[in-house]
């Protein structure tokens, strides 16, 4: 067949999972892939009915974009593998912000290793490729790894595992690779997740989102893992209730899993982005729980309040340490009392991030995850017997910000009145109402409600902000033993707080909840 046509065109549906280099040993032990040298008088796995371990191969890949990433921003990716007989081009596109198991993916047989675009034909790369375009192609970083295969017939799918041990390349920077792929080649998707649930509870595997390509573009930009905001949700006015969660819910859940390796290392930003994940999964589960409630919604429910308790305490000393002690440290760089403050702080932070570290590297956490995956993919809610689950969104969220707007609304009327408890509670709301708003951006289309939905974010952004403000005062007070009865507070003096800072905190919160009043839904005509 000539390199020029197209060979295979195809949805890929995957998990990856991704394991500790010292782990690799234990995996290979699981009774699952020693069924591969089974003989068929032996007895199977639970639930797995077949087990064929297939070629174990050196696999070579080389990633092809621009120096400005043209391919890599349209959310496409161009690679060319030696696979020990021969040359493959393969063409994939990015997982949308609304998927989590399946992308396109296009591939062809090369007669050489190089790419060859008139095999682009048909397939996500072709609009891309302008004169300028082809001319700039070239390679970016390129990945080395071994590959063993198996495949499993596991419930009523067949499944392939591949199992990639060795490093990704960009210039003189590194990266290991360790992952478990497991990849539907026929029937169901849901025993992918019960597959690998079957594996980690005896194997320390980490559901992961983030591919080898983005993992290498990771490197072109100057870190192995980086930290990721919340990316943008885009609910189309067109969507049922159920798949309007499903986008929601795997937006939220990408940023929780692509912040953990850098959490685990004891990066405050990556903490502090995850919990937002955590806070965003939170509320749209509060959102959407007139279609999602259930035994597994509380379950899950329960799951990512453990976590997210188990990462607070980090980040409040995070807080603390950049509001406080560092500003003070600044102004006054002799004060021998402050450093043996600073060095207790630093301590209890450290002993906080132990307890992060510890939790979200635990068998807990890792099902808890897989359970949170299968829930959104295919959870009890998901049967069919909520007829919201088929009804379109648009009318569904209207209702739902109407609430909370309300809500809002009410509780920010006497905010100058209202106690530490009151406040932190109409905080909670306002998040709620933020990442409600941003959720549903693109369900109300038209410049008017575009137009609303920016000045309605801009004021809960400044509300937010000022009470976070007032928030931290408290948290500071409620550490040193005064204002709150937090667990293990310190007793040594308090920094004596500014009344002119909450005065003016105050005035900026009553000032934006103005703004925020006065701005008409955006989802209203």
């Amino acid at each position: 067949m000539s390199a020029s046509k197209l060979e295979h065109e195809a949805k890929e549906i995957e998990l990856k999972l991704e394991f500790d280099p010292s782990d690799a040993t234990t995996l290979f032990a699981h009774p699952l892939f020693a069924m591969s040298d089974a003989t068929p008088a032996d007895e199977p796995a639970p639930h797995v009915t077949r087990a064929c371990k297939g070629k174990t191969r050196e696999l070579i890949s080389v990633y092809y974009d621009t120096d400005d990433d043209a391919l890599r921003k349209a959310g496409v990716f161009l690679r060319v593998r030696s696979n020990g007989t021969g040359f493959v081009q393969t063409i994939k596109t990015a997982r949308s912000e609304g998927e989590f198991l399946e992308r396109d993916e296009w591939e062809c047989g090369l007669p050489a290793n190089a790419p060859d675009l008139s095999a682009a034909e048909g397939t996500a790369l072709a609009p891309l490729l302008s004169n300028r375009v082809r001319a700039a192609l070239r390679p970016r970083f390129e990945t080395r790894f071994q590959r063993r295969t198996y495949l499993v017939a596991h419930e009523n799918a067949e499944i392939e595992l591949a199992v990639d041990q060795g490093e990704i390349s960009a210039g003189d920077r590194e990266a290991p690779v360790c992952e478990l792929e497991l990849e539907l080649k026929a029937g169901d998707r849901a025993p992918l997740f019960s597959l690998a649930k079957t594996l980690a509870e005896s194997v320390p595997l980490t559901l992961a989102v983030k591919t080898k390509a983005e993992r290498g573009f990771d490197l072109l930009d100057g870190g192995n893992r980086t930290v990721e905001k919340a990316q943008a949700v885009g609910v189309a006015p067109n969507e049922t209730c159920a798949e309007a969660f499903r986008i929601v819910a795997r937006n939220c859940l990408r940023q929780i899993l692509v912040n953990l390796p850098a959490t685990r290392r004891g990066r405050a930003e990556a903490l502090h982005q995850m919990r937002v994940g955590l806070r965003r999964l939170r509320a749209a589960v509060t959102l959407f729980r007139d279609v999602v409630d259930g035994p597994q919604c509380r379950a899950i429910g329960g799951e990512l309040k453990w976590i997210s308790d188990e990462l607070g305490p980090a980040r409040d000393l995070d807080v603390l340490i950049a509001d406080v002690l560092e500003p003070h440290h600044a102004a006054h760089p002799n004060d021998p009392g402050w450093e043996t403050i600073h060095d207790q702080i630093i301590q209890r932070r450290g002993e906080a991030y132990e307890r992060a570290i510890v939790a979200t590297g635990s068998t807990r956490f890792r099902l808890a995850l897989l359970d949170l995956g299968a829930w959104i993919e295919f959870g009890d809610w998901a049967s069919g017997g909520n007829c919201l689950s088929r009804k379109r969104i648009a009318g569904y969220a209207a209702r739902k910000l109407s609430q909370l707007r309300r809500k809002v609304e009410k509780k920010g009327k006497n905010l100058r009145q209202l106690s530490v408890s009151d406040r932190h509670r109409l905080r909670i709301l306002a998040k709620r109402m933020r990442y409600g708003s941003e959720f549903f951006a693109a369900t109300f289309e038209g410049r008017k409600s575009a137009k609303r939905c920016v000045a309605s974010l801009a004021a809960l952004g400044k509300l937010l902000d000022s009470l976070g403000g007032l928030n931290d005062i408290a948290t500071r007070q409620a550490y040193w033993g005064r204002g709150g009865s937090r667990a293990g507070a310190l007793s040594i003096p308090l920094p004596e707080i500014d009344s002119a800072e909450q005065k003016q905190l105050m005035k900026a919160a009553k000032r934006a909840y103005a703004r925020f009043a006065d701005v008409k839904a955006f989802w209203k005509e």
